[in-house]
């Protein structure tokens, strides 16, 4: 498989420039900021029961587990937040700041407020409007995983329950099963659809390249390809699959680069000073890349998104992304599922930030668990990029040793045809 060229489709950058940012720029940054302490726990539901088929079962292979965080693990930080919340919900807290609270409020500017209880009360990573993932309403059930203790990989689970779950995707989304849309069909498609499509396949390849890799550590992508069949069979043979997935890879990246203001000011704090410092650096240097004036770095799918009515188009992507979460919960391999679900919130994410209608889009709405989806994401789908240019590099070298070979083996048999025509026109002796 040759390296891809040209422009990827929909978007303002070439194949050989995402190739050569993610190897010597992303790829790097992503690695070491999505081993800090904030964007390494993730706050899931894993036990939902599936709405659409009987349910099968959990795998019972140990790959398959998920093991989630001891008190201990998770920043103090955030569990301190927790206990405040269900201290208010406790005293049936609603969207207004508690009763107790309101009457310090009103007893003078010299009351004594708890401002660190007031700071978190109105805080969740439940569901709501602004969630782009079905998720329980009070965190019932929602656990912190550390992601880097689960990393993704190939657990086993394969064949007809993951073909069900792709299926259902695609299905319950209005797509056809058989097979992709041709460029020129994805051309007259509603721009909703087309979107919608170009990512969940762009995070499908990038799935299916995770599995096809040797070290399934948290990242490592200087290591070969062990199963090149399977690798070649789902995405290198796909040229479709392929821009998909630059395209899921380039749209992320967009939308962390429009966040940044946002994400630069976001709060880090997990209790450890130095790593979130650090933590807190890496972001401004992940989001600080252009400087050019806004409508200039917009893609021309980015210009047409901005044509649309952007509240009908929101609502569409938003049932779709909650109808493809509540699927996940179909999927019987609990890493998996963990993975399916913060890499759906992670592209959810991404649509909700590059469609929020310039000043609606402030400070403080995007929730911690979106941060860490939006993140490891990108992270994802850059190690999908730098292990297909690695990919794709072996094989240059693979088909430059084997035609090396056969121009050797080529003058061997020259070889030997020469010395069988000298020996058969030498004079014979007497």
């Amino acid at each position: 498989m040759a390296p891809r060229e040209g422009a990827v489709e929909d978007c303002r950058c070439d194949f050989e420039t995402a190739d050569d940012a993610t190897s010597e720029f992303f790829g790097p940054l992503l690695r070491d900021l999505t081993r800090r302490s904030f964007f390494r726990y993730f706050k899931v539901a894993l036990d939902r029961p599936c709405p659409y088929w009987p349910d099968d079962g959990m795998c019972a292979r140990r790959e398959c587990a998920v093991e989630s965080c001891a008190d201990d693990e998770v920043p103090a930080p955030w569990l301190e937040e927790e206990r405040n919340r269900s201290e208010w919900r406790g005293r049936g807290g609603g969207d207004a700041l508690p009763g107790f609270l309101c009457e310090a409020v009103d007893a003078g500017p010299d009351a004594a407020v708890d401002r660190s209880f007031a700071a978190t009360v109105d805080w969740s990573e439940s569901g709501g409007d602004e969630v782009w993932i079905d998720q329980p309403d009070d965190e019932s059930g929602m656990i912190y995983v550390d992601l880097k203790a689960n990393p993704e990989g190939h657990t086993g689970y394969d064949g007809e329950p993951a073909r069900r779950i792709w299926r259902a995707i695609y299905e319950e989304n209005c797509f056809d099963l058989d097979e992709a849309p041709s460029p020129k069909e994805q051309l007259g498609q509603c721009l909703e659809r087309r979107v919608f499509y170009k990512l969940v396949s762009g995070l499908q390849a990038s799935i299916s390249t995770h599995i096809a890799t040797s070290d399934f550590g948290f990242w490592d992508v200087s290591s070969p390809f062990v199963n090149d069949a399977l690798f070649v069979d789902r995405v290198g043979g796909h040229r479709d699959r392929l821009d998909n997935l630059y395209f899921a890879y380039l749209f992320v990246l967009r939308a962390v680069t429009r966040a940044g203001a946002e994400l630069v000011d976001y709060d880090y704090a997990t209790g450890d000073a130095a790593d979130d410092a650090m933590t807190a650096a890496l972001v401004r240097r992940l989001t600080l890349l252009f400087a050019a004036p806004e409508d200039a770095r917009m893609s021309p799918l980015e210009r047409a998104l901005a044509r649309e009515h952007v509240d009908e188009l929101r609502g569409q992507f938003l049932s779709r992304f909650r109808n493809v979460s509540q699927i996940m919960d179909c999927v019987t391999c609990e890493r998996c599922r963990l993975w399916g679900k913060l890499q759906i919130l992670g592209l959810g994410t991404a649509l909700k930030i590059l469609l929020a209608d310039g000043d609606a889009f402030g400070l403080g709405v995007l929730q911690r668990n979106e941060v860490v989806a939006l993140v490891n994401t990108l992270a994802q789908l850059a190690k999908s990029v730098d292990s297909i240019r690695a990919w794709q590099k072996r094989d240059v070298r693979r088909a430059t040793a084997k035609m090396a070979a056969l121009a050797g083996l080529g003058l061997v048999v020259s070889a030997v045809f020469a010395r069988l025509a000298w020996r058969r026109a030498r004079p014979k002796a007497d």
